[in-house]
């Protein structure tokens, strides 16, 4: 089985001063990032807006996206 690899994966510094990879850079990098629900959210608002701002460009406002959130 092939390895599996990403860039998320790639080697950083921890907090504690040591450079890590793999699932342990992953980690750091959620973490860095205020958590997978944050890093969720984010994304589900960002994408919101972009759907928006296209309604909005082609002249679909009431086609605009709301979050439950």
């Amino acid at each position: 089985m092939a390895t599996k690899t990403d860039s998320w994966c790639k080697p950083v510094l921890s907090r504690h001063g040591r450079v890590v990879s793999g699932g342990a850079a992953r980690a750091v990098r959620i973490a860095d990032l205020g958590g997978m629900d944050e890093i969720v959210e984010r994304v589900a608002h960002d994408t919101l807006a972009a759907a928006n701002a296209i309604a909005v460009k082609r002249g679909r406002a009431k086609l605009r996206l709301v979050s439950n959130g």
